[in-house]
């Protein structure tokens, strides 16, 4: 770990403060604090929000808008979260935080934790097979990445406990404040879609393997709703792996509540990854926002989701993960061929590093 959050920094080498003036030196941090909260407030969110014309005529779809995170500073939606959650570790007075990952939100957290000054333990399960960028990209950023035998949500129990007994900040899926400020945070891209459409899409398609995400966003445009500023709420779609998600599945056998999945089930590949999940965390707020407003979930192969990451980058000039060209497979089984789809469709899509 670094200096700690004043980075060597005492009173005596700031004018005007001294041992005598604990108030001024307490106000003197949360002025920096502050500053420190603006500069990624300036960086984070207010995505590329582009319609695609080229593909619009290949989906089958009338109008097809592109939600794409890839321009947070470490190319996910997850930095939007990551950074909230440091700034409240860092309020709450601790030096240290831990999640565990199978890529995106590790990277995030460890962005956010440099931001921030803190320490960061970041926990992956052994057996995944953690692209090389990413993992590089968690260690230039300073944190410590720690792999523990079993699944992601053994890793998830075991960077909880790690959080209790060093007395960390515990960023996992569940826990603390998380539910309630990731909302907030992924309920942000729902105001910047109404904001640049001047009007409320027909659909939003998400990808899915906690279900925060779409959890969040279809809290953002409920909330929006109730405020008066629309008049509908659009139906969200769910879109993951058909290797193992229990929001999908649970969604399709019509189920209300969430049902885990076996770990056998799971069968992790490159491509899925961030998808696959025995347990989704917040999958029971995703699954009531798929049934309340009147969406759907469905699954897509990997050969399409890399099919459709490759016509992205071709036809549109964004590279994007894999798993978040689910939800352009999934948009294109809508309709029938030789008929167009009427309405307004929004993929959320997240960004890919290369080696």
């Amino acid at each position: 770990m670094s200096k700690g959050r004043n980075d060597g920094i005492t009173r005596s080498t700031i004018p005007g403060l001294s041992d005598s003036r604990p108030k001024d030196w307490d106000e003197y941090h949360e002025r920096q604090l502050k500053l420190k909260r603006h500069s990624w407030q300036a960086i984070v969110g207010n995505t590329i929000f582009l319609e695609a014309r080229n593909l619009a005529p290949i989906l089958g779809c009338e109008r097809v808008y592109l939600k794409f995170e890839g321009s947070n500073p470490t190319g996910t939606q997850k930095d939007r979260i990551a950074m909230v959650l440091a700034d409240q570790a860092v309020t709450s007075g601790v030096e240290g935080i831990t999640t565990a990952t199978c890529g995106n939100f590790g990277v995030a957290i460890a962005y956010a934790s440099r931001h921030y000054d803190l320490a960061a333990h970041i926990y992956i399960p052994q057996k995944y097979d953690v692209p090389k960028d990413r993992l590089r990209r968690m260690e230039n950023f300073g944190a410590k990445v720690h792999f523990v035998e079993g699944y992601y949500e053994d890793a998830v129990a075991y960077s909880s406990q790690q959080a209790i007994e060093n007395k960390w900040f515990d960023a996992n899926p569940g826990t603390n404040e998380v539910p309630e400020l990731s909302f907030a945070a992924y309920g942000e891209i729902s105001l910047e879609i109404y904001q640049d459409l001047r009007r409320v899409p027909n659909y939003v398609f998400c990808p899915v393997g906690n279900g925060t995400t779409l959890a969040g966003i279809y809290a953002g445009f409920k909330k929006l709703y109730l405020s008066g500023k629309t008049m509908t709420i659009p139906k969200m779609v769910a879109t993951s792996t058909r290797r193992g998600n229990p929001i999908i599945k649970s969604f399709k056998a019509k189920c209300q509540n969430i049902v885990d999945l076996g770990p056998e089930e799971i069968k992790e590949s490159k491509i899925n990854e961030p998808l696959a999940n025995w347990r989704s965390f917040d999958g029971q707020l995703a699954l009531d926002a798929l049934h309340e407003s009147g969406g759907f979930a469905e699954y897509a192969s990997d050969a399409k989701m890399m099919e459709f990451s490759k016509l992205i980058r071709s036809e549109e000039g964004l590279s994007v993960l894999p798993a978040a060209a689910s939800t352009l497979a999934v948009m294109q089984s809508l309709g029938k061929e030789g008929f167009i789809v009427k309405g307004t469709f929004v993929a959320i899509l997240t960004g890919r590093d290369f080696d």
